[in-house]
Protein backbone atom coordinates (compact mmCIF):
# COMPACT_ATOMS: atom_id res chain seq x y z
CA UNK A 1 0.00 0.00 0.00
CA UNK A 2 2.32 2.54 0.82
CA UNK A 3 4.75 1.69 -2.06
CA UNK A 4 2.03 2.21 -4.39
CA UNK A 5 1.55 5.92 -2.41
CA UNK A 6 5.10 6.53 -2.94
CA UNK A 7 5.09 6.07 -6.74
CA UNK A 8 1.97 8.28 -6.80
CA UNK A 9 4.36 11.20 -5.15
CA UNK A 10 6.87 10.68 -7.74
CA UNK A 11 5.33 10.13 -10.57
CA UNK A 12 3.38 13.38 -9.76
CA UNK A 13 6.41 15.33 -9.27
CA UNK A 14 7.79 14.04 -12.87
CA UNK A 15 5.30 15.46 -14.09
CA UNK A 16 5.26 18.36 -12.18
CA UNK A 17 6.71 21.77 -13.33
CA UNK A 18 10.02 21.92 -11.30
CA UNK A 19 11.80 25.47 -11.67
CA UNK A 20 15.32 25.48 -12.81
CA UNK A 21 18.26 26.26 -10.53
CA UNK A 22 18.35 29.83 -11.80
CA UNK A 23 14.36 30.45 -11.20
CA UNK A 24 14.03 29.59 -7.91
CA UNK A 25 12.02 31.84 -5.42
CA UNK A 26 13.60 33.70 -3.57
CA UNK A 27 13.04 33.18 0.12
CA UNK A 28 11.07 36.44 1.21
CA UNK A 29 7.62 35.17 2.14
CA UNK A 30 5.14 37.31 2.46
CA UNK A 31 3.69 35.78 5.68
CA UNK A 32 4.50 33.17 8.21
CA UNK A 33 1.48 30.84 8.94
CA UNK A 34 1.13 27.80 11.88
CA UNK A 35 -1.38 25.75 10.70
CA UNK A 36 -2.66 22.04 11.07
CA UNK A 37 -1.00 19.38 9.42
CA UNK A 38 -4.73 18.38 8.11
CA UNK A 39 -4.01 17.44 4.45
CA UNK A 40 -7.57 18.99 3.52
CA UNK A 41 -6.09 22.84 4.65
CA UNK A 42 -2.96 23.44 2.58
CA UNK A 43 -2.45 27.17 3.63
CA UNK A 44 -0.55 27.70 0.37
CA UNK A 45 -4.25 26.66 -2.29
CA UNK A 46 -6.08 28.12 0.70
CA UNK A 47 -4.58 31.62 0.64
CA UNK A 48 -3.79 31.17 -3.25
CA UNK A 49 -0.31 31.57 -3.18
CA UNK A 50 2.48 30.57 -5.15
CA UNK A 51 5.91 29.15 -4.14
CA UNK A 52 8.04 30.79 -1.94
CA UNK A 53 5.63 33.38 -0.48
CA UNK A 54 4.36 31.84 2.88
CA UNK A 55 6.79 30.14 5.78
CA UNK A 56 4.32 27.86 6.75
CA UNK A 57 4.73 25.33 10.11
CA UNK A 58 2.46 23.01 10.29
CA UNK A 59 1.19 20.91 13.56
CA UNK A 60 -2.03 18.65 14.00
CA UNK A 61 -3.96 21.48 16.27
CA UNK A 62 -2.11 24.60 15.12
CA UNK A 63 -0.58 24.71 18.19
CA UNK A 64 2.46 26.44 19.30
CA UNK A 65 4.63 23.70 21.20
CA UNK A 66 8.79 24.27 21.00
CA UNK A 67 9.29 23.36 17.59
CA UNK A 68 6.50 25.70 15.82
CA UNK A 69 7.76 28.53 17.84
CA UNK A 70 12.06 28.05 16.94
CA UNK A 71 10.33 27.92 13.31
CA UNK A 72 8.25 31.12 14.00
CA UNK A 73 11.25 32.79 15.29
CA UNK A 74 13.39 31.98 12.78
CA UNK A 75 10.97 33.53 10.11
CA UNK A 76 10.67 36.86 12.34
CA UNK A 77 13.88 37.25 13.13
CA UNK A 78 15.72 36.01 9.84
CA UNK A 79 13.20 36.58 7.29
CA UNK A 80 11.80 39.41 8.07
CA UNK A 81 8.34 38.24 8.37
CA UNK A 82 5.86 40.65 10.08
CA UNK A 83 3.12 38.56 9.63
CA UNK A 84 2.00 35.60 11.24
CA UNK A 85 -1.42 34.04 10.61
CA UNK A 86 -2.63 31.26 13.29
CA UNK A 87 -4.60 28.93 10.45
CA UNK A 88 -7.38 26.15 12.27
CA UNK A 89 -10.40 24.45 10.70
CA UNK A 90 -13.46 23.17 11.38
CA UNK A 91 -13.48 19.51 12.15
CA UNK A 92 -10.21 19.16 13.60
CA UNK A 93 -8.92 15.77 14.90
CA UNK A 94 -6.47 17.05 17.43
CA UNK A 95 -9.26 19.28 18.47
CA UNK A 96 -11.66 16.69 18.94
CA UNK A 97 -9.28 14.65 20.48
CA UNK A 98 -8.81 17.52 22.82
CA UNK A 99 -12.30 18.02 23.74
CA UNK A 100 -12.99 14.06 24.20
CA UNK A 101 -10.47 14.08 26.99
CA UNK A 102 -7.69 12.72 25.10
CA UNK A 103 -5.24 15.18 26.75
CA UNK A 104 -2.32 12.35 27.81
CA UNK A 105 0.37 9.87 26.03
CA UNK A 106 1.03 10.64 22.74
CA UNK A 107 -1.20 13.33 21.85
CA UNK A 108 0.12 15.46 24.79
CA UNK A 109 2.62 17.83 23.70
CA UNK A 110 0.33 19.00 20.75
CA UNK A 111 -3.35 18.65 22.32
CA UNK A 112 -2.37 19.83 26.18
CA UNK A 113 -3.12 23.62 25.14
CA UNK A 114 -6.31 22.78 23.33
CA UNK A 115 -7.62 20.36 26.75
CA UNK A 116 -7.24 23.31 28.62
CA UNK A 117 -9.30 25.51 26.60
CA UNK A 118 -11.77 22.31 26.55
CA UNK A 119 -11.62 22.19 30.27
CA UNK A 120 -12.81 25.46 30.85
CA UNK A 121 -15.28 25.56 28.12
CA UNK A 122 -16.89 22.26 28.45
CA UNK A 123 -20.07 23.03 26.61
CA UNK A 124 -18.15 24.19 24.03
CA UNK A 125 -19.03 22.31 20.61
CA UNK A 126 -15.57 21.14 18.68
CA UNK A 127 -15.79 23.82 15.99
CA UNK A 128 -15.80 26.55 18.31
CA UNK A 129 -13.34 25.55 20.50
CA UNK A 130 -10.84 25.28 17.28
CA UNK A 131 -11.45 29.05 17.11
CA UNK A 132 -10.63 29.49 20.69
CA UNK A 133 -7.73 27.37 20.13
CA UNK A 134 -6.30 29.54 17.07
CA UNK A 135 -7.11 32.75 19.38
CA UNK A 136 -5.44 30.90 22.59
CA UNK A 137 -2.51 30.45 20.30
CA UNK A 138 -2.58 33.98 19.23
CA UNK A 139 -1.92 34.96 22.91
CA UNK A 140 0.72 32.64 23.35
CA UNK A 141 2.76 33.87 20.25
CA UNK A 142 2.43 37.12 22.19
CA UNK A 143 3.31 36.39 25.20
CA UNK A 144 6.71 34.16 23.73
CA UNK A 145 9.73 35.08 25.27
CA UNK A 146 11.53 35.17 21.21
CA UNK A 147 11.42 37.49 18.60
CA UNK A 148 8.07 36.31 17.93
CA UNK A 149 6.88 37.75 21.24
CA UNK A 150 9.40 40.78 21.17
CA UNK A 151 7.98 41.62 18.04
CA UNK A 152 4.72 41.52 18.07
CA UNK A 153 4.60 42.91 21.41
CA UNK A 154 6.71 46.01 20.07
CA UNK A 155 4.04 46.22 17.02
CA UNK A 156 6.30 44.75 14.53
CA UNK A 157 4.71 41.64 13.95
CA UNK A 158 1.07 41.68 12.98
CA UNK A 159 -1.33 38.48 14.36
CA UNK A 160 -4.08 36.98 12.75
CA UNK A 161 -6.61 34.22 13.46
CA UNK A 162 -8.69 32.61 10.93
CA UNK A 163 -10.55 29.32 10.61
CA UNK A 164 -11.03 27.29 7.69
CA UNK A 165 -14.43 26.06 7.01
CA UNK A 166 -14.11 22.79 5.64
CA UNK A 167 -17.64 22.52 4.24
CA UNK A 168 -17.91 25.96 2.77
CA UNK A 169 -13.95 26.46 2.07
CA UNK A 170 -14.65 29.76 3.71
CA UNK A 171 -12.38 31.49 5.74
CA UNK A 172 -13.83 33.16 9.25
CA UNK A 173 -11.19 35.89 10.38
CA UNK A 174 -10.64 34.68 14.43
CA UNK A 175 -10.00 37.59 17.29
CA UNK A 176 -8.47 37.11 21.00
CA UNK A 177 -11.71 37.62 23.44
CA UNK A 178 -9.53 36.88 26.65
CA UNK A 179 -12.92 36.67 28.64
CA UNK A 180 -13.04 33.67 26.91
CA UNK A 181 -9.73 32.48 27.36
CA UNK A 182 -8.33 30.10 30.23
CA UNK A 183 -6.27 32.22 32.26
CA UNK A 184 -3.47 29.58 32.76
CA UNK A 185 -2.11 30.24 29.14
CA UNK A 186 1.15 30.34 29.65
CA UNK A 187 4.06 32.08 27.76
CA UNK A 188 6.48 29.92 26.04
Amino acid sequence: MSDRAWHRLVEAHARAEVPEAAAVPAHRPLAAILACSDARVPPSVVFDQPAGSLFVVRIAGNTAGDAALASLDYAVDQLGVDLIVVLGHTACGAVHAAASGECSGDLAPIVEPICRIARTRPDADVDEIVRLNVAGTIEALELHVGPVGVAARSGRLDLRGAVHDLRSGRLETVTIDPTHLPSSMEAS
